[in-house]
Parts: structure tokens; sequence; C-alpha cells
């Protein structure tokens, strides 16, 4: 079983539980028809500005179904552990510094530079991390 918990962050950093969905599939079908339950219930999009997720495929279909207009980010938690569950305990810290240049960083022209430091520095090691 999967459980979507949708809550929102609204500008002044207050935070509200949307509610609970579960779902015994993780097929873009079964995520749409609680997406679009979510959606009559509440937030519409048309102030939404950023959804998060993990790693859900089927999950990640169904936003651009229910909420084409919403910019959709993978959860920065979830990359993280996914990338360090792929290293070698002695380039754990390295790879952890150098990846959070990336999402602690200042502007978007910073991060996308830090990614690219990122992956110059790991490719050849760690391939289908960095990929």
């Amino acid at each position: 079983m999967q459980m979507l918990v949708a809550d929102c962050v609204r500008q002044d950093g207050t935070r509200q539980l949307l509610g609970f969905l579960r779902t015994h599939g993780v097929g873009q079908a079964r995520w749409e028809a609680r997406l679009n339950d979510l959606y009559r219930r509440g937030p519409k999009g048309d102030k939404l500005q950023l959804i998060v997720t993990d790693r859900c495929p089927g999950l990640a279909a169904a936003i651009q179904t229910v909420y084409p207009c919403v910019a959709h980010q993978r959860c920065w938690v979830h990359k993280m552990r996914n990338i360090l569950d792929k290293v070698r305990k002695r380039d754990y810290d390295a790879v952890k510094t150098d990846a959070q240049a990336i999402y602690l960083a200042q502007s978007r022209r910073q991060a996308e530079a830090a990614a690219k430091v990122f992956c110059r520095h790991w490719r050849r090691q760690y391939p289908s991390m960095v990929k």
C-alpha cells in the first residue's frame, strides 16, 4: 500500500495538512483518482506553486494530468538518500557535500554550476548515481 500525505506550506511558512490518501497501486490511474479527489476537496492549482514528491513515476504522471501547470520537483531528502545509498563509505561525506551545494545554492545559476561540478567530479566513479 502506498500513502500520499498532502500538506501545504503557505507563504508565511505555516503548514496545513490537506489529507492522507491511500492506494493499493502505484500506477498513474490510481494516483490520478486520489489527486482528483484532493483537487475536488481543496487546492485547484491556481495558487499552487510547487508539488514535491518522492520517486514515484505513477504519481509524477498523475500530477501532470491533474495539476499540469504546477511545477513538480523530486524531494531532496529522498534524492539524497538514493544518492548516498550508491556510494562507498569513504566517499560519503564528499558526495553529500557536493550534492548539497546544488540545492543550497543561492540562485539557479549557482545551482547549475554546482550540478556540473558534481557530475564532473563523480561521473567516472558512480555513473548510475550521477545519471
